[in-house]
C-alpha cells in the first residue's frame, strides 16, 4: 500500500478493462496544441502579427516549458497528493488562450499576457503552500520565456 492511496479490492478491479497509454512524445503534443492555435489565430480576424505557425508555435513551447518545470519541480506527495498535471492542464490553457477576440488582444504582448494569466490561473490556484506559490514566481519557472514574444510583452508580463 502506498501512503495517500488506497488500494482497490481485486474481486472489484476485474469487472474494468484497463489500457496502458504511454505519454506522447512532447513533439507531437507541439504539433497538436500549435496547429489548434494557430487555425484559431488564422480563422479570426486577429492581427497579421499573430497569424502564422511562427506566433503558434512561440504560444506552445512557452505553455510546455512552464508546463515541463512544474512537473518535475513539484511531484505529487502525501501531503500534496493533488498535484498531478497531465494534459488537460495544457487544454486548459490553449482554451483559456482560445477565448480572446480580436478586438481585445490586438498584438503579441496582450496575448503573451494572457498565456502567462492562463497559466498562473491553472497552476497556482492548484498550490497550496507558500513556498510552492513563491516557486512559482521564482526565476527557476521558465515563466520569462514569455517575453521571446516582443519586448513590449516583458514589460508586460513584469507588471503581473
Amino acid at each position: 500500500m502506498v501512503p495517500g492511496r488506497n488500494d482497490v479490492d481485486p474481486r472489484f478491479v476485474r469487472l474494468f478493462n484497463t489500457f496502458c497509454i504511454t505519454f506522447p512524445p512532447e513533439e507531437s503534443i507541439k504539433r497538436i496544441y500549435c496547429t489548434i492555435l494557430q487555425s484559431f489565430f488564422d480563422e479570426g480576424a486577429f492581427d497579421s502579427s499573430l497569424q502564422g505557425p511562427d506566433f503558434a508555435a512561440k504560444c506552445t513551447n512557452a505553455a510546455m516549458e512552464i508546463f515541463n518545470a512544474i512537473v518535475a519541480q513539484l511531484p505529487p506527495t502525501p501531503a500534496k497528493f493533488h498535484y498531478i498535471f497531465n494534459l488537460r492542464d495544457l487544454s486548459r490553457i490553449t482554451e483559456g488562450v482560445m477565448l480572446s477576440t480580436p478586438d481585445k488582444f490586438t498584438h503579441t504582448g496582450t496575448v503573451a499576457r494572457l498565456l502567462r494569466h492562463e497559466t498562473m490561473r491553472i497552476f497556482c490556484d492548484r498550490l497550496v503552500g507558500d513556498t510552492d506559490k513563491v516557486g512559482m514566481h521564482a526565476p527557476s519557472l521558465p515563466t520569462n520565456s514569455l517575453p521571446a514574444f516582443s519586448p513590449p510583452s516583458s514589460s508586460i508580463c513584469r507588471s503581473l
